[in-house]
């Protein structure tokens, strides 16, 4: 099962900021770029606390971002 809705959001917001997938990841402490990759895909989901992370590395409140995805 794959589940686009949240990556999709996530992707869209992070090219809107002029982030590459490398540079999201760094502000997420991650050593790697592969989760956000697999984020994006739909591959997985994030946790509440990712979720959360997420938003404050991308600059917007976590509700707006969930918003955000319920609106695909």
């Amino acid at each position: 099962n794959t589940y686009p809705s949240f990556g999709t959001v996530m992707r869209r917001l992070r090219i809107e900021r002029g982030l590459s997938q490398e540079e999201l990841a760094s502000r997420l402490d991650m050593s790697s770029h592969a989760h956000i990759s697999r984020l994006e895909s739909g591959k997985k989901q994030p946790t509440l606390d990712m979720v959360f992370r997420i938003a404050y590395a991308l600059d917007i409140k976590a509700w707006e971002l969930i918003r955000s995805i319920e609106e695909i």
